[in-house]
């Protein structure tokens, strides 16, 4: 009986090695995935960000260019003077003023939803709610 204890005991030593051995690896691999899930995230950021400047340069542009078409400059002479191509002159000159980005429209969003006040009956707004 005593060696089937050793035996079992030793048995549960490897055991737990083997475990420890495997959630080392598994938590370095967690590591891995929130490292790269982070970069990702910083990528995403900086992309929004970027996004959002070419849309206002391009705001800018356009309001640049329809000066240009304002002062009596014709489209060809504004295409060679900032040597774009016609069809970049007419589609910057018909460009919006650029809107909020993506993310002030997002926190817009949550604000309103945070200000808005709690309904007063719940029960009365199930079946407007239900359709």
């Amino acid at each position: 009986m005593a060696s089937r204890n050793g035996s079992r005991q030793a048995a549960l030593v490897r055991a737990r090695e083997r475990r420890r051995e495997l959630d080392r690896d598994r938590d370095a691999q967690d590591q891995r995935i929130e490292e790269a899930t982070a970069e990702a995230f910083v990528a995403l950021d900086t992309r929004g960000e970027a996004q959002e400047a070419v849309a206002a340069a391009t705001a800018q542009l356009g309001i640049a260019v329809r000066k240009l078409l304002a002062e009596d400059v014709t489209a060809e002479k504004a295409a060679a003077l900032l040597e774009l191509d016609m069809a970049e002159v007419r589609r910057l000159s018909k460009a919006t003023p650029a809107t909020p980005g993506r993310r002030d429209r997002a926190r817009a969003s949550e604000a309103a939803v945070r200000t808005m006040p709690p309904s007063s009956n719940e029960d009365e707004d199930a079946p407007r709610r239900a359709g």
